[in-house]
């Protein structure tokens, strides 16, 4: 198993790690 490709995908999954932009875009 991937234990980074998990954490990134956690990172994302949290919405908060991801650049304000993102968050903009809403």
């Amino acid at each position: 198993m991937n234990m980074e490709g998990l954490d990134e995908e956690k990172e994302v999954r949290d919405g908060q790690v991801v650049p304000p932009q993102d968050e903009e875009d809403l």
